[in-house]
Formats: structure tokens, sequence, C-alpha cells
């Protein structure tokens, strides 16, 4: 009976400091509200003006490719046709996505210098 309750006393007292642990992380999270705008930590917060239009140009021709495309697999009524069109699609969204990756990459490892 003795080592039943320190059992269960020792887990109040675990259980206990993880959730006081678990507020106190709440605590220090700054709360997200609706109406603030995300701050940027990427590099494109201090890029100039002239690279960061360049970025976003170049953000703008992929995504209307990518509307294009999703125009073009949604009108073509062949299936090897349509299926040949999503293919290139896919391979559009994984290029893109390997340069995001890339990127995060990168910057990972200039935190870490």
């Amino acid at each position: 009976m003795k080592m039943q309750s320190r059992l269960i006393a020792v887990l109040a007292m675990v259980s206990l400091s993880q959730l006081c642990l678990a507020a106190e992380q709440v605590e220090k999270k700054p709360e997200m509200k609706m109406d603030q705008p995300m701050k940027m930590e990427q590099p494109m917060a201090k890029m100039d003006e002239s690279k960061m239009m360049e970025h976003l140009k170049m953000k703008q021709e992929q995504m209307l490719k990518m509307h294009d495309l999703s125009n073009k697999i949604l009108a073509e009524t062949d299936p090897k046709k349509k299926q040949a069109l999503k293919d290139e699609q896919l391979e559009l969204m994984k290029a893109e996505h390997m340069h995001m990756m890339s990127m995060h990459h990168q910057k990972m490892m200039n935190m870490g210098k």
C-alpha cells in the first residue's frame, strides 16, 4: 500500500511538472494575432529593390506556368495528352520544390556558421 501511494505521488508530481513546463513554453511564445502581418525572417526582407523585383517576377512566371498548365489539363479531353500535361505540371512542381528546399538548406547552413 505504501509503495502504491508513493508511486501515485511520484506520477502526480511528474505530470504536474510536465504541465508547468508546457504552460511555461506557451507563455514564452508570442501570440500570433490574425490582424498582424507575418514577419519575414527570410533574406528577401533584406534584399535591395531590384533583386526583390527579380525574385518576384520569377515567382510570378512560375505561377503563370502552373496556371496555364492547369487550364490546359482542364480543357484536354484526350486522356493520354491530359496525363502528359499532368506529368509536365508535376515536374514543374518538383523543380520548384527542389529549389525551395535548396534555399532552405542554404539558409540553415548559413545560420550554423
